[in-house]
C-alpha cells in the first residue's frame, strides 16, 4: 500500500473514533442534562409543596385567629379528696372558687381548643370523734390549697339553634400558691375544771407547707384531667365540670396512702366579642 492510501486509511481510522467519542461524549452530555433537568424538576416540586404547606399553614392560623375569642370565668368549687386510708375520720367537702381567663382558638365552626389561667380553691374538711367514760371529743379539720390552674381543654359545640351544647374534657396542671389547714375541738361531758386546753387540744390555723419533707403538707405542683358539659347563648355560657386529680399529693411517696383531689365546679362565663 503506497503513502497516500496509508494516510487516508489511517485519518479514516482516527475520524472514526472520535465521532465514536464524540457521540460517547454527547450522550453523556444529553444524559447529564436530563439528570440535571430531572433535579431541577424535583427541586422545584419540592419548593412547590413547601409553598402549598404554607398557604395551607397560613390559612388554618389565619382561620384560627379570626376564630379566637377571650373570655373570662368563674365560680363556685364543691372540693374533696381522695384518700387511701381514711381511718375512721368521715370526710366533707369544701366549698372554694374558681377565677381567671380562657382563650378560645377556633379549628372548625364546632370545634376549638380552650387553654386558660385560673386561682382554684381545693380541698376538703375531715371529722372524727371519741367517747370516753362520758366524756366525747370531736376533732374537725380541714386542707384548703389554693392552686394557679392551667386548663386545656379540647371543646365541641353542638348547635341547638338559640344555644349552643358545649361538651370539653382535657388536662390540668396545678402549682399550690397558697392555702390553709385548720384543727378545732369540741368537747362535751368535760368535769369540772378541765378544760380542752388543758389536754393539749388548741384550735390551731396555719399556711400550709408544700414540699416533699416530712413536715409538709402537700406536694406543690399538681396534675389531672377535666370534663364537663354546658351551655353558650350568644356570649355569656354555663359550665359544669369535674376535676379528677391524677397526682398524689402527699409529701411523702408511700404504698400505704395517697392524696388526690376531686372537684365539681360550677362556673358562669363570658366571650368578649372583636
Amino acid at each position: 500500500m503506497d503513502l497516500t492510501k496509508q494516510l487516508k486509511t489511517k485519518t479514516m481510522k482516527t475520524i472514526i473514533m472520535n465521532n465514536g467519542r464524540i457521540e460517547n461524549n454527547v450522550e453523556l452530555h444529553a444524559q447529564h442534562q436530563g439528570f440535571l433537568k430531572t433535579i431541577l424538576i424535583l427541586k422545584n416540586m419540592k419548593k412547590g409543596l413547601k409553598l402549598i404547606a404554607l398557604v395551607v399553614l397560613v390559612s388554618i392560623v389565619s382561620q384560627s385567629i379570626a376564630q379566637t375569642k377571650f373570655g373570662i370565668k368563674g365560680g363556685v368549687n364543691l372540693a374533696n379528696m381522695a384518700f387511701k386510708d381514711m381511718g375512721d375520720m368521715t370526710k366533707k367537702m369544701a366549698p372554694s372558687f374558681h377565677l381567671g381567663g380562657i382563650v378560645q382558638i377556633g379549628v372548625t365552626e364546632s370545634f376549638c381548643i380552650e387553654p386558660g389561667l385560673f386561682l382554684s380553691g381545693k380541698g376538703c374538711k375531715m371529722e372524727t370523734s371519741a367517747t370516753n367514760s362520758g366524756v366525747t371529743i370531736t376533732g374537725k379539720s380541714s386542707i384548703l390549697p389554693m392552686y394557679l390552674e392551667i386548663p386545656l381543654n379540647a371543646m365541641y359545640k353542638m348547635d341547638l339553634g338559640s344555644a349552643k351544647l358545649e361538651v370539653f374534657a382535657g388536662p390540668y396542671f396545678g402549682f399550690g400558691v397558697a392555702g390553709k389547714t385548720k384543727v378545732e375541738y369540741t368537747a362535751s361531758g368535760l368535769p369540772s375544771g378541765v378544760t380542752l386546753a388543758s389536754l393539749g387540744l388548741n384550735d390551731e390555723s396555719n399556711s400550709i407547707k408544700y414540699g416533699t419533707k416530712d413536715d409538709s403538707d402537700l406536694k406543690k405542683t399538681d396534675f389531672g384531667l377535666n370534663m364537663g358539659v354546658g351551655f353558650e347563648s350568644k356570649s355569656l355560657f354555663f359550665r359544669l365540670q369535674y376535676g379528677m386529680g391524677l397526682s398524689d399529693l402527699s409529701p411523702v411517696s408511700s404504698s400505704d396512702n395517697y392524696i388526690k383531689n376531686r372537684v365539681i365546679g360550677l362556673s358562669v362565663g363570658f366571650l368578649f366579642s372583636k
